[in-house]
């Protein structure tokens, strides 16, 4: 309020009442009374008319208010103000008072957002909308509202890749992971805590890769188990056969085939999978080639009861990442799952760098068009091939089965064919579950074939589960001195296994079939086809734990070395079943038979049956064996406790006998004695002799 005096009389000194006129409007003044014009409070001024007047007070504007500050409104009115509260919030915006409280408009359940799919956030004095997760939008009914994501689609679900085994499936607001049909596990990463996919057992178990290109080849392994503890099933020859299948799992209809023929030294049944000991592979086309629509079908083979099968994705004219002469940087690298093409006539892999195939790669291989000279693969490096049972790499010719036939050309190679691969300097290189065909188009290096993987200085090589077939060269040959093993891998229709010439590598050959080896066409020309060759006085070799069979020349050829094999089946061999130059040969619970000849040179024989002409040439030692019906001197090395074929042969050592073994089936290659043999009880401790059997993979 403000006081503003009228004047004074100067009578008494004191002061006088105004003219109440002199006010202005609103101001309070009392006739007679007032000394001055007074303006009311949430005024300001001097409350004259010739003055200031009254003016009212912005208290909001001033800050002079007492509404709360947080959520509080102020509202200015003549003379004051009052207060209250902004939207979303309640009370009576006094400090002191009830103040003012945030609505919860989410609880409340006054939002606006989407219901479900929607979500609500409250804020202060509000709210603000969106979606749940596996929603996008902005939750609002007159806005995007929210649309269910489909992570599958999107390849943001974190389930195991589709090519390993792994579904995604989305559900509304989310996804599942799971397994396809052909294995088991959640389809979650192992690295997640899930247990991922793995391929469901099967027998027989199949090593298959999981696409193929319609108008090339796809190659299979199958493997007969035992019923009991599941390692290959070795009993039997090799007449026993399966079959392969093709089916389009749309709409299950069959899709015709045609099973590559390597050779006609056998014959075999159309869409058939011949075994060796439990152990088979087939490599066929489709009949229809590029006319086949790309999509997944399903192979299956079956051979008895038994039944296995595979999905294998079939495609159409894919893209192919052609790859440089000479790999460097991104190059160093194929797949996984990536369709890699070799053209250059001589592709290099640096000194010093590493290639790697990862699991699923597909590596077509041009052909030059030049016999003798086919594409090859220079190793300077190393390469890390390293695949899966579920998810092999397959090296095969662009010119499919015509690269996979046994030629008769002079030098034996097949224009169609690539050449292959040839390690040099000191590099280490794996070779894990690759199927490889199509190969052998060189010049001759040693026996008439040319050589695939040649290994040269101290490269090391390790070859585990691989599938090695249908290649007219020599699928192994090393005149360098470096480490190879070869473990659980199938070398079959090729035109000589291995050639290991040199002295001063270590080799060891390990749960491996060799068959369909060495052999060819209907033609005179050119059978020499060894399965094995090992040499060299220097050399550190062990072949232990493999069926060689089916062979065109010598099983295991030799030259200058000592060695040893052990719990393995030789037969079926068309020369000699071990050939000796120099050297000698220990041999351990093995079985031979059906060859040309057994041991040509020295040996020491144990725990082991043979059957075949002129079986040991020359006995070091003879323990606890059986050679029927052929026959050794017992007095020639040291020969104890075992069966010979002639009575006449008798007369030294101990415990030697001369009596039918009584095989239990020899049609059947069952060299076991049967119930009741002698052989069963003519040991030292009167336990049994001869071949044992093993115990395969």
């Amino acid at each position: 309020m403000s006081l503003i005096g009228c004047g004074d009389d100067g009578g008494d000194g004191g002061e006088q009442p105004i003219d109440c006129a002199t006010c202005a409007p609103g101001a309070a003044c009392t006739p007679g009374v007032s000394t001055a014009c007074e303006c009311g409070d949430g005024f300001d001024g001097d409350g004259t008319i010739a003055g200031s007047g009254c003016v009212d007070v912005d208290e909001c504007a001033a800050g002079t208010d007492d509404c709360v500050d947080a959520g509080g409104t102020c509202t200015n009115t003549p003379g004051g103000f009052t207060c209250g509260c902004a939207p979303g919030y309640v009370g009576d915006g006094v400090t002191g008072g009830t103040g003012c409280t945030d609505v919860d408009e989410c609880a409340a359940g006054t939002d606006t957002c989407l219901d479900g799919a929607g979500t609500c956030t409250n804020t202060a004095g509000g709210f603000e909308c969106g979606c749940i997760a596996g929603y996008e939008g902005d939750g609002t009914p007159t806005g995007t509202g929210c649309v269910d994501i489909d992570e599958c689609a999107r390849g943001t679900d974190t389930c195991v890749a589709g090519d390993d085994g792994g579904t995604c499936t989305n559900i509304v607001g989310a996804y599942t992971c799971g397994c396809d049909e052909d294995n088991v596990g959640n389809g979650v990463p192992v690295a997640d805590g899930g247990t991922g996919c793995t391929e469901k057992p099967t027998n027989p178990r199949l090593t298959i890769p999981r696409r193929m290109v319609n108008d090339k080849t796809l190659t299979l392994r199958a493997d007969i188990l035992t019923a009991i503890g599941g390692k290959v099933e070795t009993s039997g020859c090799f007449g026993t056969l399966g079959t392969v299948t093709m089916t389009r799992i749309a709409d299950g209809a069959n899709i015709p085939i045609s099973i590559t023929i390597f050779d006609d030294h056998i014959a075999n049944p159309a869409d058939s999978v011949r075994f060796y000991h439990g152990e088979g592979s087939v490599s066929f086309t489709l009949d229809g080639g590029a006319a086949v629509p790309p999509g997944d079908y399903r192979v299956a083979v079956a051979v008895g009861a038994l039944r296995a099968s595979r999905v294998v994705h079939v495609l159409a004219a894919p893209t192919w990442r052609v790859m440089p002469p000479v790999l460097t940087g991104a190059d160093l690298t194929w797949g996984p799952h990536e369709n890699i093409r070799i053209s250059s006539h001589n592709t290099e892999i640096p000194a010093g760098m590493t290639l790697t195939i990862k699991p699923g790669t597909m590596i077509m291989v041009d052909t030059t068009g030049a016999i003798e000279d086919g594409t090859l693969i220079n190793v300077n490096g190393q390469i890390d091939a390293s695949a899966t049972l579920a998810r092999p790499i397959h090296f095969f010719s662009e010119r499919g089965p015509l690269a996979m036939t046994h030629a008769v050309t002079g030098s034996l190679s097949n224009i169609n064919s690539w050449r292959g691969m040839f390690f040099f300097n000191n590099g280490s290189s794996v070779m894990k579950y690759v199927v490889l065909t199509g190969a052998g188009n060189g010049s001759i290096v040693s026996h008439p074939r040319p050589p695939i993987l040649n290994l040269f200085g101290t490269h090391n090589l390790t070859v585990e589960d691989a599938v090695l077939v249908d290649s007219t060269g020599m699928m192994f040959q090393s005149p360098g001195t470096g480490t190879y093993n070869i473990r659980r891998s199938l070398i079959s229709r090729v035109g000589i296994g291995a050639e290991f010439l040199s002295s001063g590598h270590t080799l060891r050959i390990e749960d491996t079939w060799w068959s369909g080896i060495g052999r060819g066409p209907s033609t005179p020309i050119r059978y020499d086809g060894d399965a094995i060759h090992v040499d060299g006085a220097g050399s550190n070799q062990m072949i232990r734990g493999n069926v060689i069979v089916d062979v065109g020349d010598d099983c295991i050829d030799h030259s200058n070395s000592t060695f040893t094999i052990e719990n393995t089946m030789i037969h079926n061999c068309n020369d000699k079943a071990v050939s000796l130059t120099n050297g000698s040969i220990t041999v351990r619970n093995s079985l031979i038979y059906d060859a040309g000849t057994g041991i040509r040179g020295t040996a020491r024989v144990s725990n082991s049956t043979i059957s075949a002409p002129s079986p040991i040439a020359t006995v070091e030692s003879l323990q606890e064996s059986i050679v029927w019906p052929q026959s050794v001197s017992t007095c020639t090395g040291a020969v104890n406790y075992s069966i010979v074929g002639a009575a006449t042969d008798l007369g030294c050592g101990m415990g030697n006998r001369s009596v039918d073994p009584r095989f239990a089936n020899v049609g059947q290659c069952n060299y076991n004695p049967a119930a009741g043999s002698p052989a069963l009880t003519a040991g030292p401790m009167g336990g049994r002799i001869g071949w044992q059997g093993f115990a395969s993979w």
